[in-house]
């Protein structure tokens, strides 16, 4: 594992807080949830989560980085370079998500409260190459690559020790109505009075 890998993956790691990190104040500033599905609050309320496994995640990677450069047991260093070319993509896949989570909530969350979920079918449209991403299902993939940090034997107790958390986040995304429903030819409706639906 050379030094320009080493940060490479330490980047990555925090890379994906700030995305992260982004996302949750985007919520946080809007002040009323008034035109969202309920997915977006449910997303937002396991971001603290997320970012938790996160910043110990990079405290670990930081900790092999230093005993990467310090120890001269190459067996050891073989070793820590093996978890370093695990963790990579793992967290290049958690970074996209997490980039197009935040792109649909800056396209969806500020502004008109009653234009949001237009804004939000637009953006989920446009967040991978024309393919519909559901803020849930983003969240839910982010969870089930943070689960994977258990085949690098250093991240293998972090992994295992929030596995049944992450478990049960995963399961509440899965029972929560669709977020685009309406593209089944279902009608949602997230503002206040009545909706009239005319189909012909």
């Amino acid at each position: 594992m050379s030094g320009a890998e080493a940060i490479t993956v330490v980047g990555l790691i925090a890379a994906v807080i700030t995305i992260i990190d982004t996302s949750r104040s985007l919520y946080d500033a809007a002040g009323s949830a008034r035109g969202l599905h309920e997915a977006f609050r449910a997303v937002s309320q396991n971001i603290s989560l997320v970012l938790t496994i996160l910043r110990d995640c990079q405290a670990i990677q930081e900790r092999n980085d230093e005993t990467y450069k310090t120890t001269k047991d190459a067996e050891l260093k073989r070793k820590l370079t093996d978890s370093a070319e695990a963790v990579r993509p793992i967290m290049t896949t958690c970074k996209d998500n997490a980039q197009h989570l935040k792109d649909i909530f800056e396209k969806v969350i500020p502004g008109d409260e009653a234009g949001r979920l237009e804004r939000y079918k637009k953006a989920a449209q446009a967040a991978v190459s024309g393919k519909k991403r559901r803020v849930e299902d983003l969240m839910k993939e982010i969870l089930q690559q943070l689960q994977l940090l258990h085949t690098s034997q250093f991240f293998r107790e972090e992994a295992n020790r929030r596995s049944d958390e992450i478990q049960k986040v995963i399961a509440r995304l899965e029972e929560l109505p669709s977020s685009l429903a309406e593209e089944d030819g279902r009608y949602m409706h997230y503002g206040s009075g009545s909706l009239n639906v005319n189909s012909v």
